[in-house]
């Protein structure tokens, strides 16, 4: 139950699911030691431990194979809400032996995320299993040609375009005292996610560094943690601008922050559908600069109608975008106020009630 965005993504659509009228199971392969932000379990899901003591997962193993093929046979259907890790292989022996379907949600690039969170000696095993699914479901078209390539038949692929609750989202602003805004007066920016490679924050510093070169009067909050934050902190300090970033680490308060933004930056090497903060940021009505990563926010800002695009790994051209914005922000402000009615596009009811169809025609 590590937060991040694909978790959120499983435990909002089984919700929707149930609310749909399905029974659902939400089965967590193991209980771990926190480590960063936890979610807790949802009362109002019947969530199921594979193996509920905190201990070493080779340990934890047995139990949690055996639990996890005795929820298969009680279900119609066998979900993974991840595209990567071990509960797609043990979910996919359980549901064969079982004899039920079995789906996977994938959330990225499906190459890119079995070799990034994955031992090497699993990525082949992984490869396989996804060429067997009985229905892959993309939660973004641009994730449909990774997953054509590995060798899953076109007829067994589906694309749903999964995103967030708008309402929801706009009114955990209004309920919270409102937008939060700059108070020293420069040009806000806010980014957010997991400080990993994927999400090229090292490139949106360097590219801060160019804009504040030039002349931009700029400051970066910078949402999120990860194993790249003590590297970034000192990157941030080596480029001089250090007193420009606030690390803010998890907050309770992203909504307020994107809200009362100046401009919302996605620095990805790679997306699932744009990223779901993306979906967020048009929600409020905020500016977007993303760069035209694989896949996503082409395909969510309409190539560019409601947003600028730059190219992957590119400071230059992205400390570009933000110098043309500090000196005039109405060109970027006219496309946002497209934002909002984009994002209903992505609402998670639509979805869940897409997905639920294709569950449904395979348990039939």
């Amino acid at each position: 139950m590590r937060d991040n965005g694909g978790l959120r993504v499983s435990l909002d659509l089984a919700r929707r699911w149930q609310g749909l009228g399905a029974r659902v199971r939400f089965l967590v392969l193991e209980n771990v030691e926190p480590e960063g932000p936890m979610l807790a379990p949802d009362p109002a899901l019947d969530t199921r431990w594979g193996s509920a003591q905190v201990r070493r997962f080779r340990s934890a193993a047995p139990r949690i194979v055996a639990n996890t093929l005795r929820h298969a046979r009680r279900a119609d259907v066998v979900v993974s809400g991840s595209e990567v890790g071990y509960g797609v292989l043990i979910g996919w022996v359980a549901a064969r032996l079982a004899r039920k379907p079995f789906v996977v949600v994938v959330q990225s690039s499906l190459p890119r995320a079995v070799a990034a969170w994955n031992p090497a000696r699993l990525r082949p095993l992984l490869t396989e299993v996804h060429r067997r699914v009985d229905a892959a479901i993309c939660v973004s078209p641009g994730l449909v040609v990774d997953v054509r390539e590995v060798g899953v038949p076109d007829e067994r692929i589906h694309s749903v375009d999964v995103g967030i609750d708008v309402a929801a989202t706009l009114a955990k602003v209004a309920a919270t005292g409102g937008p939060v805004r700059s108070t020293t007066g420069r040009t806000r920016l806010v980014a957010a996610g997991r400080l990993t490679e994927q999400k090229g924050f090292d490139v949106l510093l360097d590219a801060l560094a160019r804009a504040v070169s030039a002349g931009a009067d700029l400051e970066l909050v910078l949402v999120g943690a990860g194993e790249e934050e003590a590297d970034l902190r000192s990157r941030a300090d080596l480029l001089e601008i250090g007193d420009r970033v606030d690390f803010a680490g998890h907050v309770g308060n992203l909504q307020n922050l994107l809200a009362g933004a100046d401009l919302f930056v996605l620095s990805s090497r790679y997306e699932g559908n744009g990223s779901l903060v993306l979906l967020e940021a048009l929600a409020h009505g905020t500016p977007v600069v993303a760069t035209d990563c694989p896949t996503g926010p082409r395909y969510v800002l309409r190539d560019g109608e409601l947003g600028e695009l730059v190219p992957v790994e590119d400071a230059g051209a992205l400390a570009d975008a933000l110098v043309d914005f500090a000196a005039d922000p109405e060109p970027l402000r006219r496309k946002a106020s497209g934002g909002p009615a984009r994002a209903w596009d992505f609402d998670q009811d639509r979805a869940a009630l897409e997905s639920a169809r294709i569950l449904a025609e395979l348990v039939r």
